[in-house]
């Protein structure tokens, strides 16, 4: 029945923009509110696909072939975005053990005692180099164990001895991203369950409120957080942002940011010992970078912040220098692809809710003065 596609949640973001989640997919789409009218007209169990055609045709002033292909459209949009992704890079294996030769590396969190063992080197360049800064020489016991190994064509990931995950050597970012949540939960003792989602974001703290940095690849979201951090601000997260569901805070993931060769010589003005950081190839394109640790200790700071500003970044050379407050699907359009939010209601509920009280902006900038300047005042509008 057509009543079995309707969104499981639909709430107004603003006077234009609406958000629908889709309970069987775990899928969230943005839409305008005559879509929504559209749907809810669509959903009416006494609406025929002919009476469809007439009602709409006489509220929205359109002919009855517009109409019915609209019918159709909404059939095959309901359809899809109701059928659950089966990601095939992720895989279940149940008889897997963990090879018994390994590197072993421990690492120190607030005098919590993480230790990694990787299979080889390789491996070890995949979850190392983001977390090198905490690295424990004198090895004592630990109290989270990992093993990081690979098997064929598979990478795995186990926590205390039990599988956490298992995906693709191809997508091994997908290993980086469940590695970064299963960290998290042992450094700040929680579980999945915890978490409404973990963005896809930088976020930047002024030891008060926080403000998450998103943007498309190689647009300077990391470059921008360095910037920030040499002008006095904390990086709470570097690409991997939990937002915590009892509180509705961002938590800190105390991994190095990422920098690009091609910033090396931008920040080095601001950041001098970049020259002495190791310089890491990263991905099949062997692309250089290097991990800038944070300026400030990881057992000084707060643990979470409130967050009220999301800024889509836009490093820009052809175009004026601005930030400007935009509509919020702009920044979900961004947000929501790269992200994983939970499959939760309850959790979905709160993401919505917590969404709307965010204000959004975009920054284009390729001046670094002025961006940060800007980034000065949105925090003291805070």
């Amino acid at each position: 029945m057509k009543t079995n596609l309707a969104p499981k949640l639909i709430h107004d973001i603003n006077d234009d923009t609406v958000l629908l989640w889709f309970d069987k997919s775990n899928k969230y789409v943005v839409t305008s509110k005559i879509n929504r009218e559209l749907i809810e007209l669509y959903m009416n169990p006494d609406e025929s696909r002919d009476s469809f055609v007439v009602n709409t045709s006489n509220n929205y002033k359109i002919d009855n072939k517009e109409a019915a292909q609209l019918f159709d459209d909404l059939t095959v949009f309901l359809t899809d975005v109701n059928v659950k992704n089966n990601n095939q890079n992720i895989i279940n294996k149940t008889s897997i053990e963990a090879p018994s030769s390994y590197i072993e590396e421990s690492y120190n969190f607030s005098d919590k005692i993480i230790c990694i063992r990787y299979e080889s080197d390789v491996i070890k360049s995949l979850i190392h180099p983001q977390i090198a800064h905490h690295s424990e020489k004198n090895k004592s016991q630990h109290h989270v164990l990992f093993n990081v190994f690979k098997i064929k064509d598979d990478l795995h990931l186990f926590k205390n001895g039990v599988s956490v995950g298992s995906f693709k050597t191809q997508a091994f970012h997908f290993l980086q991203g469940k590695f970064a949540l299963e960290l998290t939960n042992a450094i700040h003792d929680k579980h999945i369950d915890d978490w409404i989602a973990t963005f896809h974001a930088s976020t930047i703290s002024n030891g008060k409120d926080a403000i998450m940095i998103i943007g498309d690849s190689g647009n300077g979201k990391s470059t921008l957080s360095v910037l920030l951090m040499a002008h006095g601000f904390d990086i709470l997260c570097d690409d991997f942002t939990p937002l915590y569901a009892h509180n509705l805070e961002l938590f800190r993931y105390p991994a190095a940011t990422s920098i690009k060769k091609g910033a090396f010589k931008a920040l080095k003005p601001y950041l001098n010992e970049i020259d002495a950081l190791k310089t890491y190839t990263n991905g099949p394109k062997k692309v250089n970078i290097k991990y800038v640790p944070p300026s400030l200790s990881y057992e000084s700071q707060a643990a979470s912040f409130p967050c009220t500003k999301i800024v889509y970044v836009k490093y820009d050379s052809t175009k004026k220098d601005n930030l400007k407050q935009v509509s919020p699907d702009k920044v979900l359009e961004t947000l929501i692809p790269d992200s994983w939010v939970s499959p939760k209601e309850s959790h979905a509920l709160q993401f919505i809710n917590w969404f709307k009280n965010v204000d959004c902006y975009q920054l284009n900038y390729s001046n670094n003065d002025f961006a940060i300047s800007k980034f000065k005042d949105l925090f003291e509008e805070s």
